[in-house]
């Protein structure tokens, strides 16, 4: 008997090593240290609350720095991709700070996107099946209909348990040709 995948109906791409490559900007020493240290909290005001301490400075100087470190840090892998994928709802969905995301909705091909998700604002993150649960939600659509792009072998395992279609991205590989691989795949 021949199983057939749902199809699909929107993607959520993780933010960093998939949808944009990390690049060290004109940074200080502190700025590169603290960019090094994204993801290790959850929220935005764990890593403000532990910079603050560490570096002995404001809440507001500290955000100033994020955002700061934010707007300069990625590099779009694919610029063209949706030129180069069917239509679908897209999500970006990441352990991020709320302030990358911030940023990303000042590019033009945050456009494309209709679903912003970063642990910093959120309290959640990959793998917590909460994370993916509040995505699906987000998005409007079943957990089988949405496929999640990561380049994270745990969250994408954890992604699969909750019901989402996967995609273990090798950031050495072109996103689109993936991307498109998998849905004739699984057409």
């Amino acid at each position: 008997m021949n199983k057939t995948k749902p199809s699909v109906h929107a993607i959520a791409f993780d933010f960093v090593g998939v949808f944009f490559d990390f690049r060290a900007g004109d940074y200080t020493p502190r700025q590169l240290a603290i960019a090094r240290d994204f993801g290790r909290f959850v929220t935005d005001q764990e890593h403000i609350d532990y910079y603050v301490k560490t570096y002995a400075s404001t809440p507001e100087q500290i955000v100033e720095e994020l955002r700061y470190i934010c707007s300069h840090a990625y590099k779009i892998r694919e610029p063209d991709i949706f030129e180069k994928i069917p239509r679908f709802k897209f999500a970006a969905a990441s352990n991020h700070l709320s302030f990358a995301m911030d940023w990303f909705r000042t590019q033009p091909v945050s456009e494309q996107f209709q679903v912003f998700f970063a642990s910093g604002s959120l309290g959640l993150a990959k793998p917590d099946p909460r994370f993916f649960d509040a995505l699906c939600k987000a998005l409007d659509e079943k957990p089988e209909n949405v496929l999640f792009v990561d380049d994270t072998l745990k969250h994408i395992l954890a992604a699969k348990d909750c019901g989402l279609q996967t995609l273990h991205f090798d950031s050495k590989k072109v996103l689109s040709e993936e991307i498109n691989r998998y849905l004739a795949d699984h057409d």
